[in-house]
């Protein structure tokens, strides 16, 4: 009965049949396993997100704190070494918009005798070795006493064995020589002869020593209270010294007591009582106005100028102590008169503009009354 049933044909058809459902089995089934896993993945992949992340956490806000402090401590580094490199060129501007070249001498005064006031000055009270500039002093003293009718400049004057000794720069003295005091004057402020400052002060007091005690109470009576002079000529001594503006109070108060000396001694170009000498004066005959007055040099202070000038009525005195060479000395010292006769200008600029205006307004107030008047 059932081999009738399950024929060959039947049999075949059947197996098709579980062919076909098995196959379709299989088609059902990889999707859905893929499904699981693909959503088994997805929950551990959320378990990942929320269970394992929590652990990591930690370490990552740590690591995220470190990079934003290392960060921040980079920021602060860099912007200190902003305003450092900034305030180095500000002051680097600052400096450079305020730098003053250095003054290359020990001290200067400059002053305008006529108005009484001081241009410019440096140091003025630093006590300094005069050198040579103490024989405006000598002259000084000397000449108060020609004015007093005790001396005259006509006289005649013996030279010492002491004063033809004496060393450093000389108008060559010889020892029982005699020479008219004019002329031993002419030679200290031409020459600054050493061996005349000797002859005329032993001429004067008898004695050298007599004669720096002269020295001193003068300087005490003119107000240099800075001052010491040890000998007349300014060679070097212990203990000897001066000040620009103490210098600086004598050549105001020389120019005062005896105005024609500058004519009679310094403001000669040349020395000619054996040789011709130039004056040591090196502004003198070069800028316009000067006429004296004494220059000096030892080597405890350097190269020491006293200048006297007239320009456009002003009188002026410029002082310089301390050059480290006679090119420095003439520098500064033209330097400090050319600055003064600029001042000069300015202010003789300034009274003329006043006047102008002065005369334009009385020049308008007639105008006016004139109008009135008709």
């Amino acid at each position: 009965m059932l081999s009738r049933f399950f024929t060959p044909r039947r049999r075949g058809f059947m197996r098709c049949i579980a062919v076909l459902f098995l196959l379709l089995s299989c088609c059902i089934s990889a999707p859905l396993s893929t499904a699981a896993a693909q959503k088994g993945a997805a929950k551990a992949a959320q378990h990942n997100a929320t269970a394992g992340p929590a652990k990591k956490r930690p370490d990552a806000q740590v690591a995220q704190a470190g990079k934003e402090k290392n960060k921040s401590a980079a920021s602060r580094q860099n912007a200190e070494v902003r305003k450092k490199s900034e305030g180095t060129k500000s002051a680097a501007a600052r400096g450079k918009a305020g730098k003053t070249a250095p003054v290359p001498v020990k001290a200067y005064i400059t002053m305008d005798l006529t108005h009484k006031a001081v241009i410019s000055a440096y140091n003025a009270d630093r006590p300094i070795a005069p050198a040579s500039l103490t024989k405006v002093l000598t002259m000084f003293v000397i000449l108060d006493q020609v004015k007093a009718g005790k001396l005259s400049l006509d006289g005649m004057v013996q030279v010492s064995r002491k004063a033809a000794d004496t060393g450093g720069s000389t108008i060559n003295l010889h020892a029982g020589q005699r020479v008219r005091l004019s002329d031993l004057l002419r030679g200290m402020a031409v020459a600054s002869g050493n061996d005349a400052a000797v002859a005329a002060a032993q001429h004067a007091a008898g004695s050298e020593q007599a004669f720096v005690r002269l020295m001193n109470r003068k300087a005490k009576a003119l107000g240099m209270t800075r001052s010491v002079f040890k000998n007349v000529h300014g060679l070097p001594a212990q203990g000897q010294q001066s000040t620009a503006r103490d210098l600086l109070t004598m050549t105001r108060s020389y120019l005062a007591a005896h105005p024609g000396a500058l004519g009679l001694f310094h403001s000669r170009p040349y020395l000619d009582l054996q040789s011709l000498r130039p004056n040591t004066h090196p502004l003198l005959g070069h800028i316009e106005g000067v006429d004296g007055l004494k220059t000096g040099y030892v080597a405890s202070s350097g190269y020491n100028l006293i200048t006297t000038a007239r320009y456009r009525n002003t009188r002026l005195v410029s002082v310089v102590l301390g050059a480290p060479s006679k090119e420095v000395r003439l520098q500064e010292a033209g330097r400090l008169l050319r600055d003064a006769y600029a001042r000069v200008d300015a202010a003789e600029a300034k009274k003329a503009a006043a006047g102008s205006r002065k005369k334009a307004g009385k020049t308008r107030g007639l105008a006016d009354t004139t109008r009135s008047a008709a």
